[in-house]
């Protein structure tokens, strides 16, 4: 059998065929759905095979995943759920029932992708990103390991997002609008809207959590042209899972709830999973309590605001160790961390799957009274904050998923990861 991490290797390294993983032409980004859709014909179009569940929004999207993925598994369906980015191991973006794919079987499929990206290539077609060939692997490898479902999460936006070539789903839901990947997506609420609201496909069934009547608008015109059935979902008056997980999850639970019901699921099984719903890892993770430790990685204004409404519920000093991509209003995340924290320090993720902030420049937007420092290394940035820690106080790591899943590592590695097949502490 081959090996799963010269496997990914391979993968990866194509990854600098196309550099730039997004492009400003409406055009062209027709035309990498259209090659994305070629490649998956040529591996006999197992995108035709699956049910699907397609899942956009700013916020909450993966939770919403996550929520659907272990109903469906509830109710005794076999089930494949894709979602990115990654947090320690490239597995972690491919989740069959209860465990992450079998390195080995995905490691045959990454192969089986490479050699079929060859002979696209030789057609004369144009590379793909990254991401379109991760797409293409997830539907691929879903079906050859015999899953019927599949949820799928939307990259950026959706309208031009690989995860768009599949069939109208069994339901499509888009938790919110607020301003995320402006540069790919637009600089206004209503353009990102119009990105998000192209999940939405000739007469399918459509679930929206989000509420402001001129973004409610867009969906509905969208719906319209489509001839789909758009239905409104509002923040629930009462909790549907623990309140612990915060007042955001309660809406997400609510689209996760109304969206079972549709699929056919006993009212008593998608009660009964949401009641025990396991929440992914790095969303407000403790993964250690001498000091408490959580991870985070909220990253853009809609999920750091929940952040900082979570970190006031610990009624207790916050040391905050923060690092973001370079495309985001870095100045707008910390403003609002600068309430809740005692000290802030700034740092980088090693990743090069996006490029980081300087987090020279990030410590210029901290207060001063608040600036702890910036550190190149991660690792060495997180010594220095426990450091600063005293008994009493705790430490959040937030401001990118990629920097709080590189730091997860410490306890939880890749090589666990891949022997469980499981991320869980």
């Amino acid at each position: 059998m081959p090996n799963f991490k010269i496997a990914y290797d391979s993968l990866l390294s194509l990854s600098n065929l196309q550099l730039r993983q997004y492009s400003d032409s409406k055009i062209e980004l027709k035309r990498s759905l259209a090659r994305t859709k070629t490649l998956l014909k040529l591996l006999g179009s197992p995108e035709e095979k699956l049910k699907f569940v397609h899942i956009t929004g700013t916020s909450g999207k993966g939770s919403v995943a996550n929520m659907m993925h272990q109903i469906l598994v509830a109710d005794d369906r076999k089930v494949g759920t894709y979602t990115s980015p990654h947090l320690t191991s490239y597995l972690e973006r491919f989740q069959i029932n209860d465990k992450f794919i079998d390195p080995e079987l995905l490691a045959r499929c990454i192969l089986d992708v490479i050699n079929a990206y060859s002979r696209l290539l030789g057609k004369g077609e144009s590379e793909l990103s990254f991401f379109e060939l991760s797409t293409v692997l997830a539907l691929y490898a879903f079906h050859e390991a015999g899953c019927k479902w599949c949820v799928l999460e939307v990259g950026c936006g959706g309208r031009y997002d690989a995860t768009n070539i599949i069939p109208t789903p069994k339901i499509a839901i888009i938790t919110n609008v607020d301003k995320d990947h402006t540069e790919i997506l637009g600089d206004s609420l209503s353009k990102i809207a119009y990105e998000k609201a192209g999940i939405i496909k000739n007469k399918g069934f459509v679930l929206c959590g989000e509420s402001r009547p001129a973004l409610r608008k867009i969906f509905m015109k969208e719906a319209i042209q489509t001839q789909a059935a758009l239905f409104f979902i509002n923040q629930p008056t009462s909790e549907i899972i623990d309140g612990k997980f915060g007042l955001h999850q309660q809406h997400n639970a609510a689209l996760a709830e109304r969206a079972a019901f549709e699929l056919g699921v006993d009212p008593h099984v998608i009660a009964s999973t949401l009641k025990n719903f396991k929440k992914p890892a790095c969303r407000f993770e403790t993964v250690q309590n001498n000091p408490l430790l959580i991870l985070d990685g909220a990253h853009s204004p809609a999920k750091i605001k929940a952040a900082v409404r979570m970190i006031k519920k610990l009624n207790q000093p916050v040391h905050i160790l923060f690092g973001c991509t370079a495309t985001k209003d870095a100045q707008e995340l910390i403003d609002q961390l600068n309430e809740v924290a005692k000290t802030i320090t700034t740092t980088r993720f090693t990743t090069t799957f996006r490029k980081a902030s300087n987090p020279a420049r990030l410590l210029s937007f901290v207060q001063k009274s608040k600036r702890a420092g910036f550190f190149l290394d991660p690792q060495e940035a997180l010594e220095h904050i426990r450091k600063l820690t005293k008994n009493g106080e705790a430490i959040v790591v937030t401001g990118s998923l990629y920097l709080a899943g590189e730091l997860r590592a410490e306890w939880v590695s890749e090589s666990e990861i891949l022997k469980k097949r499981s991320n869980s502490l």
